[in-house]
């Protein structure tokens, strides 16, 4: 199922404009577009054509219908915030993530903080994978094992 393929996680504003964005696990923004009016199938066609996304996210705590057939559809998890995420805390998380201000519209950042608050429950395990292997001289398996941990921590939610 990944192999050969980029392994991403996504976040989504579903609705009349659906955006969506979508990090790798370096946390490298691979995609961040505006699909206007999009029907299911191209909304999932556009994501799948980046890569495997095996997680997918929103700003808001309950899941949108729109939002849960396209996980369904590509068996991705789904990490949703405890309360819908305010303007305030979208900012916040974009601002602490992006090394550069991008311009976006209201929907690019739902789905931008959206992918970062998920991002953001993996990124402590790979640190810590590192760390460990860096101390044990062993850095050139990272990759491979950053790969292994997402998929075990994925199979887990």
């Amino acid at each position: 199922m990944t192999k050969g393929r980029k392994i991403l996680i996504g976040g989504i504003d579903v609705g009349l404009h659906t955006s969506v964005a979508l990090l790798d696990l370096n946390g490298e923004l691979v995609c961040l577009d505006t699909l206007i009016h999009p029907r299911n199938s191209q909304t999932l066609n556009h994501i799948t054509d980046c890569g495997n996304v095996l997680v997918l996210s929103t700003d808001r705590a309950k899941v949108p219908s729109q939002l849960k057939k396209l996980a369904s559809s590509i068996s991705a998890k789904l990490i949703l915030p405890a309360k819908n995420m305010t303007k305030k805390k979208k900012r916040l998380l974009i601002l602490d993530f992006m090394e550069e201000e991008m311009k976006m519209n209201s929907h690019e950042k739902a789905a931008l903080a959206s992918v970062i608050f998920a991002y953001k429950k993996f990124r402590p395990n790979f640190k810590k994978l590192r760390d460990r292997l860096e101390k044990n001289g062993d850095i050139k398996n990272f990759e491979k094992m950053r790969k292994e941990l997402f998929l075990k921590m994925v199979k887990d939610i």
